[in-house]
C-alpha cells in the first residue's frame, strides 16, 4: 500500500504560478492585458490543455528574439512545460539562468518551487528540501512572495517527509493546517500509508479513518475513499481485528475499481473467523468476474478453500478442477497476446494514439482500458511507464507532424511553381497587348453606343429601343404598309387593310413612346455599366503591370522550401527511429509485465493441480475415487 500523491501533482503543469502575475505574488502595477501575441497564444493552448502547442509558441518567440512585456513569467512558463514533458536538465538550465539574473523575488520564488518540484520527482530529497528552503527563505523576507501558494508549499513539505519515511515530521507539518481541503485528504492517506508501511497500523487506521468520516463531491475523491476504506481493510485483518475489518471492506462502492480488493480481502477475514459462506459469497462473485484481475485469480483458489474448510471435499474438487480450465485458458490468451504484441498492435493494446487534442495527464482515467491493458494497471500507475506512454503520444505527434509538413512542402513548392506561371501568363498577355486591345474594343463600342443613344434621344426614335416580338411585329408592321401602293391595282380593298395596318402602327408606336423614358433610362445606365467595365480593366491592366514590375524573386522562397524538406526528411528518419526504440522498450516492459503475471497465474495453476491431486490422494485413504465424485452433486445440493 504504497504512498500516493495527487495524480495532477505528480505530472503535472503548475504553469499557473508563473502564466499571471497574480498567481505567485500581486504585484502594485499588474498587467491588464496579454503584451505580447505569441505569449497571449501560449497561455491559450496551456488553458486548453494543449502544452506542446504551447511549448512549441514560446520556442518559436524565443528563436524570433523574445516576449516582451511579461518579465520572466515566459521563461518559467517554458520551464514548466519542459519539467511536465520530462526534459529535466533543460528545464533545470532554465530555472537556474532565472535564478542567476536580476530578477524580482516572485520569480525566484516560482524558480526554486519549480527545481523542488523536479528533484522531488526525480527521488533527490536532499535537493528538492534544498529548494525548498530557498523558498522559505525568500518568504521570510517577503510574505506576499508565497501568499497563493502556502498550501501548495506545504503539501510539498508533507510529501517529501513522506518519502523520507519521517511520519513525525509529516505529521507535524500537516497539523500547522497550512494545508486546503482540496489537499488534504491525499496527504492524510499518505500518511497513513506511510505508517502502515511501517507496521504503524493504530496510526494508519487513524488517517485512514479521517477520509471515512467525509463526504466526498467528485469522483476522484470518491475513488480515493475506496482505496483508503480498502487499506484500512487490510490493516485491520493484519491487526487480527476481522470484523472491523470486514466492515471497512463492506464501505467500499461496488462501482468501484477497488471492489475486487475490497472482496477479496472480506472473504478472508470472514475465513479468519469460521464464516466460510460469508466468504464464498464475496468470492463466488468475485470469482466470476474476468480472470484478468489478480483478485479474480486468487478468489478462484479461495473459493474450493473455502469448500474444503467446510468438509465439502467434494465441491472442492470440482471447483479446483474449474479452476484449472479457467487457469489454462487465462494463460493461453496471455500466450497469444504476448506473441502478437508488436507494432502497431502494441500501440492499440495500450490505447495510445497521438497527442493532438489529449490531454494524456488524464487519459488513463477518462478511456476504459481494454481487457489486455487490465493486466497492466499497476504499470500504468508507475511515473515511468508513465512518461514513457507520454513520450510514444509525443512522438507520435511529431511523425504525425512531419509527414504533414512533407505534403505541405509539395503543396507550397507546386505553388510556387503555379506562381511563376501565373507570372509568366500575366507578363505575356502584356506583351501581346491582349487587355489594351480589349480596353480599345470597349471605348469603341462604348463610343458607337454612346452615339446611338444620342442620337434616339434627340430624335425620339421610339421603335429604336424595341426588342424581341415588339421590335418584329414593328419591323412586319413597315413592311405591310411598304407593299400597299402596289398591291392597289390588285386589289380594291386594299385601302381597308391599308387602314387597319396604319392604326395598327399607331397603336405600336403610342405602345413605344409609353416605354420610350425607361428604355433609353436603362440604355445609359447600361452605357454608364460598360465605364465602370472600362475603368476595371484599366485598372487591372495597371495593377499587373505593377505586379510584374514589383514581385518578388521567387528563388530564395524555393530554396528556402528546398532546404526545409531536406530538413524534414531527416528528421522524419530520426523520428521514424525514435519511434521504433521506444516501441521496442515499451514492448519490453509490458511483456515483462504480462509475464510476471502468467507466472503468478502458472503458479496458481500448480496449486490447483496439485490440489486435486491431494484431494485425490485423500480420497484413496479413506474411500474410492468414485465415491468423491458420486459425493459431488449430493454435497453441491446440500450445498444450496
Amino acid at each position: 500500500m504504497g504512498a500516493v500523491t495527487r495524480f495532477y501533482l505528480q505530472l503535472f503543469l503548475l504553469c499557473s504560478i508563473a502564466v499571471s502575475s497574480s498567481a505567485i505574488a500581486e504585484k502594485d502595477e499588474p498587467l491588464t492585458h496579454v503584451a505580447d501575441l505569441r505569449y497571449g497564444v501560449a497561455l491559450y493552448h496551456y488553458y486548453q490543455s494543449e502544452y506542446l502547442d504551447g511549448l512549441t509558441e514560446l520556442l518559436i518567440a524565443k528563436e524570433r528574439g523574445g516576449i516582451q512585456g511579461h518579465g520572466d513569467n515566459p521563461d518559467i512558463m517554458e520551464g514548466g512545460f519542459a519539467l511536465a514533458y520530462g526534459l529535466e536538465r533543460y528545464a533545470a538550465d532554465i530555472f537556474t539562468d532565472v535564478l542567476d539574473g536580476n530578477v524580482p523575488e516572485n520569480a525566484q520564488v516560482a524558480a526554486w518551487y519549480y527545481l523542488a518540484r523536479m528533484r522531488y520527482m526525480r527521488g533527490d530529497w536532499s535537493g528538492a528540501d534544498y529548494s525548498l528552503e530557498q523558498v522559505a527563505k525568500i518568504a521570510s523576507r517577503d510574505k506576499k512572495s508565497t501568499r497563493n501558494i502556502e498550501s501548495d508549499l506545504s503539501a510539498q513539505k508533507v510529501n517529501l517527509l513522506i518519502k523520507q519515511n519521517d511520519f513525525a515530521g509529516a505529521e507535524d507539518e500537516l497539523k500547522r493546517d497550512k494545508v486546503d481541503e482540496d489537499w488534504l485528504p491525499y496527504l492524510q492517506f499518505n500518511l497513513a500509508s506511510l505508517a502502515a508501511r511501517q507496521q504503524n497500523f493504530a496510526d494508519a487506521i487513524k488517517y485512514y479513518k479521517k477520509l471515512a468520516d467525509k463526504e466526498f463531491p467528485t469522483e476522484e475523491y470518491r475513488a480515493l475513499y475506496d482505496k483508503a476504506m480498502t487499506a484500512a481493510g487490510y490493516c485491520f485483518l493484519l491487526t487480527g481485528e476481522h470484523r472491523k475489518a470486514m466492515r471497512q471492506f463492506s464501505k467500499v462502492r461496488l462501482e468501484s475499481p477497488l471492489v475486487g480488493r475490497a472482496l477479496l480481502g472480506y472473504g478472508w477475514a470472514a475465513t479468519e473467523i469460521g464464516l466460510y459462506r460469508e466468504a464464498l459469497s464475496a468470492w463466488q462473485k468475485l470469482a466470476q468476474a474476468d480472470l484478468v484481475d489478480e483478485n479474480s485469480q486468487e478468489a478462484l483458489m479461495a473459493v474450493p478453500y473455502a469448500y474444503e474448510k467446510m468438509s465439502l471435499d467434494g465441491i472442492a474438487l470440482q471447483q479446483y478442477k474449474t479452476a484449472v480450465s479457467g487457469f489454462e485458458a487465462e494463460i493461453a490468451r496471455l500466450d497469444d497476446v504476448i506473441a502478437n504484441l508488436s507494432g502497431d498492435s502494441l500501440l492499440e493494446a495500450l490505447e495510445i494514439e497521438s497527442a493532438d487534442g489529449i490531454d494524456w495527464l488524464n487519459y488513463q482515467e477518462k478511456n476504459q482500458l481494454s481487457p489486455t491493458s487490465t493486466y497492466l494497471v499497476a504499470l500504468y500507475a508507475r511515473e515511468d511507464f508513465q512518461m514513457r506512454i507520454q513520450q510514444m503520444r509525443e512522438l507520435l505527434t511529431l511523425q504525425k507532424n512531419n509527414r504533414e509538413w512533407q505534403s505541405k512542402m509539395a503543396f507550397y513548392s507546386a505553388m510556387l511553381d503555379e506562381r511563376a506561371a501565373d507570372r509568366d501568363n500575366k507578363s505575356g498577355l502584356l506583351a501581346k497587348d491582349k487587355l489594351a486591345w480589349q480596353i480599345s474594343d470597349l471605348e469603341d463600342a462604348r463610343k458607337n453606343l454612346s452615339q446611338q443613344i444620342e442620337r434616339i434621344g434627340a430624335e425620339k426614335d421610339y421603335f429604336a429601343l424595341a426588342q424581341g416580338d415588339e421590335a418584329d411585329l414593328i419591323k412586319r408592321t413597315e413592311r405591310s404598309l411598304a407593299r400597299v401602293p402596289y398591291l392597289r391595282d390588285e386589289d380594291p380593298f386594299i385601302e381597308d387593310s391599308a387602314e387597319a395596318l396604319r392604326r395598327y402602327y399607331g397603336i405600336l408606336l403610342w405602345q413605344a413612346s409609353e416605354k420610350f423614358t425607361d428604355r433609353l433610362w436603362r440604355a445609359v445606365k447600361t452605357l454608364n455599366s460598360l465605364d465602370s467595365t472600362i475603368v476595371e480593366l484599366k485598372k487591372n491592366y495597371h495593377a499587373v503591370e505593377d505586379i510584374l514590375q514589383s514581385a518578388p524573386d521567387l528563388a530564395p522562397y524555393r530554396a528556402r522550401i528546398n532546404d526545409a524538406q531536406v530538413k524534414l526528411e531527416a528528421q522524419s528518419a530520426e523520428v521514424d527511429l525514435a519511434v521504433a526504440a521506444a516501441k521496442a522498450d515499451l514492448r519490453t516492459q509490458v511483456v515483462g509485465t504480462l509475464s510476471q503475471q502468467r507466472d503468478r497465474i502458472q503458479s496458481y495453476l500448480a496449486q490447483s493441480r496439485l490440489s486435486v491431486a491431494r484431494l485425490y490422494d485423500k480420497s484413496l485413504k479413506h474411500s474410492d475415487v468414485r465415491v468423491l465424485e458420486q459425493k459431488t452433486e449430493a454435497e453441491m445440493e446440500r450445498d444450496k
